[in-house]
């Protein structure tokens, strides 16, 4: 039995009427009569009584005609479903991002890419001690926001933003007086920074600036989250070096400054196995950067 038989059947058993059925398919009346009777033998039932005034549905023929319209329906379905899957519009998308990022930009792209792909399922991972590089490749992620520099084999990386860093200080401290803080002038105050393992490329780019501009930082606290971070910074425990989009936090006791002599800049990416991503996360990415472009 073929999805054409039931069609035809379908046709026939709606008109009541071999010449018309046939027409409605653009068939000719003999090869339509034959794929009829072809379909009754396959079934081995009678599907319609045919007499020289009336054709009718028997029965098996009115059972027939419920079923061949919902397997019709379903298979209509189950295409739509498969080519909606293929072009990214519906399924599972995982998405995996850096602390640091869950502020500014990326509550602008998932809003933006829900109200455009209400039909995929977002599934946000955020653990600090996930190998974004090997949950990539390995399938356990379809992509990753991540602080650059961010390598790994097998993995392509694409810049989202690209933003100065600013000095985050308590209000009270003496410096959040001046609108512009040399870096260097920094070199013996306490700081708080995200633990390596969590953003490695945030954390050595931050070093490296205190580094040329004449210091280590001292490290007094650590936290792997920014609103813990800055919740420390107005705790008084120390000072800390943010991405601009930090500023998005707006806490009540924190101030942030113009840093004089600070070289690096703060990147965020997007990341995802292979040379091209798959049709949901090439559908995120793209709204990534629509969402960048227009905060920009």
């Amino acid at each position: 039995m073929e999805f054409r038989q039931l069609q035809l059947f379908i046709a026939v058993a709606e008109e009541l009427h071999f010449g018309r059925a046939a027409a409605r398919v653009g068939m000719a009346q003999p090869p339509f009569s034959q794929q009829i009777r072809r379909l009754e033998s396959e079934l081995g039932v009678e599907l319609l009584t045919r007499t020289s005034r009336r054709v009718a549905l028997t029965p098996a023929g009115s059972h027939l005609l419920e079923d061949a319209r919902a397997l019709l329906t379903k298979r209509a379905d189950v295409i739509t479903s498969v080519r909606q899957a293929a072009r990214g519009e519906t399924g599972t998308l995982r998405v995996g991002f850096a602390a640091s990022s869950a502020f500014g930009v990326l509550p602008d792209i998932v809003l933006r890419f829900r109200t455009r792909f209400p039909a995929v399922k977002l599934d946000l991972d955020d653990r600090v001690t996930m190998n974004v590089g090997v949950s990539l490749t390995t399938g356990e992620l379809d992509l990753a926001i991540v602080r650059a520099p961010f390598q790994h084999d097998g993995v392509t990386v694409e810049r989202l933003l690209r933003e100065r860093f600013v000095l985050a200080l308590p209000a009270r401290h003496p410096r959040a007086r001046q609108k512009v803080v040399a870096l260097s002038s920094l070199a013996n105050e306490p700081f708080v920074l995200f633990p390596r393992h969590s953003a490695p490329g945030l954390h050595d780019t931050v070093t490296s600036m205190c580094l040329s501009a004449g210091f280590s930082p001292r490290i007094v606290q650590e936290a792997s989250v920014w609103t813990s971070v800055i919740g420390m910074v107005e705790a008084g425990l120390g000072l800390t070096i943010a991405p601009m989009s930090a500023r998005a936090l707006r806490p009540k006791g924190v101030v942030f400054r113009t840093l004089r002599d600070a070289s690096g800049y703060a990147e965020l990416s997007v990341a995802f196995a292979g040379p091209q991503p798959s049709p949901a996360a090439a559908h995120f990415r793209a709204v990534a950067h629509e969402a960048v472009a227009r905060q920009q």
